[in-house]
């Protein structure tokens, strides 16, 4: 094996497959020298962002491979003359010419980030930096995640960085009443220039409003089309999966799968006391962890939180800020007791709980991801629902998506950790214990 080929199989060891997938189809060795490694990527974009995420990856590949530190250095191979002129252009233009408005308060520095969306947040700051490059963008997840945070952070940073590309966000209601004003006045013609020719990115949001609306679709398509062909980026927001927008015609959501689709998932316990610091902080409140943590059990949904710290800034101008008026704020709102959110079943319950207290997600449990944490999380959770909730190994089982034996030997493995004194896992069985207790008990009262 020569160096360049030890050098990528080094490196791509110290990766995850998603982002050497993402970011490597294009890399390559160029040249080796006693002073210098060279690496060659795709464009300038991949050039900045790996040299920006990777670095401590590419330094520690090459100290393994040559048994010292060398020098090295990234090459983009089409930096083409158009982004050259763009930025030359950018430093000699004022002013922006601004079609939609975006919420100043919605960009990419207060966007707290974890594991639950920092794919989503990664793709739509490389589609900011570079638009067309990953086309369309297709972002999705549940109600109040910060999907439209995400887009208006998208927005903010083109005007700001790039004032010669013009940008237009939408709602999917606003692209279909405009067209139906359109066709009532007879200025079709009008419309598609405006949402083809005069725009360099279109974002439309809450794309799933459109299910069912045919000819709206077929607009639709062709307006995707002609900013396809002419490398304008496309930004698409949606509560579900492109292949579950089931009433859309089948040539629209393979358009939609053809760029990068990237989902937004539900915030962990600790992301949720991040989200629930930040908007506290905005507020002028200082929240201690327990004050967080009742606001994070309450409800993973960024909106709600966002609504409990406005309800406790309120209440905190009188009573000041104390656990009783962050209990109160929390029932205002949310209408009971802080709790993990209500759970529609005994194992989402479980699974609400478990993952808080190994800050995974709960979908995690029982997918095929395999970590060293969510092994953990996966074994200590198998030998309580054995111990404490008195479940079969086969109930446990279909739970956790495993066979009879990888259960009945995280059990024993469980079993026998406790039975030296591990104080680690005693401590998560411990808690597991008290929060679900306290689920329970709220749950009854």
């Amino acid at each position: 094996m020569d160096k360049s080929e030890e050098i990528i199989k080094i490196l791509k060891s110290k990766l995850s497959k998603k982002s050497w997938e993402m970011w490597f189809g294009t890399f390559s060795v160029k040249g080796i020298s006693e002073t210098l490694i060279t690496f060659s990527v795709g464009n300038i974009f991949i050039k900045d962002w790996l040299n920006q995420k990777y670095h401590k990856q590419f330094k520690e590949t090459i100290r393994e491979v040559f048994g010292k530190d060398i020098p090295y250095t990234i090459e983009d191979e089409i930096a083409s003359e158009e982004i050259k002129k763009r930025k030359v252009e950018r430093l000699i233009r004022k002013r922006p010419v601004v079609y939609s408005e975006f919420n100043k308060e919605y960009t990419f520095e207060n966007f707290v980030v974890g594991p639950f969306n920092e794919e989503a947040y990664d793709g739509a700051l490389e589609v900011a930096k570079a638009p067309g490059k990953m086309n369309p963008f297709f972002v999705y997840g549940g109600v109040g995640l910060g999907k439209t945070h995400l887009l208006h952070a998208m927005g903010n940073y083109l005007i700001q960085n790039s004032p010669d590309v013009r940008v237009m966000y939408v709602t999917a209601e606003k692209f279909m009443n405009d067209l139906i004003m359109a066709i009532r006045n007879n200025s079709t013609q009008e419309f598609r220039k405006n949402f083809r020719e005069k725009i360099d990115v279109l974002m439309i949001d809450d794309i799933q409003f459109l299910m069912g609306k045919n000819g709206i679709q077929s607009e639709l398509f062709h307006t995707l089309n002609h900013l396809l062909d002419h490398s304008k980026q496309i930004v698409l927001c949606s509560d579900r999966t492109p292949t579950q927008l089931s009433e859309f015609q089948p040539r629209l959501v393979s358009r939609f799968q053809m760029g990068l689709v990237v989902k937004v998932y539900e915030p962990d316990v600790e992301t949720s006391m991040q989200i629930a610091r930040a908007f506290a902080q905005k507020n002028g409140i200082l929240l201690s962890n327990e004050m967080a943590r009742e606001i994070a059990l309450s409800s993973n949904n960024v909106r709600t939180i966002k609504g409990i710290v406005t309800k406790l800034a309120f209440k905190s101008a009188k009573d000041g800020v104390s656990e009783d008026t962050v209990a109160n704020a929390v029932r205002d709102v949310v209408g009971r007791v802080a709790t993990v959110k209500s759970p529609s079943s005994e194992k989402e319950a479980f699974f609400q709980v478990l993952s808080g207290v190994f800050d995974v997600l709960p979908a995690e449990l029982d997918a095929k991801i395999r970590t060293a944490n969510l092994s953990r999380a996966r074994q200590v959770g198998m030998y309580f629902a054995r111990k404490y909730l008195h479940k079969t190994f086969s109930e446990i089982g279909e739970w956790f998506s495993r066979d009879h034996s990888s259960v009945v030997y995280s059990c024993k493995k469980v079993e026998e950790s406790l039975r030296k004194g591990n104080s680690k896992v005693r401590e998560k069985v411990f808690l597991l214990q008290k929060l679900l207790h306290k689920q329970s008990g709220e749950s009854a009262g």
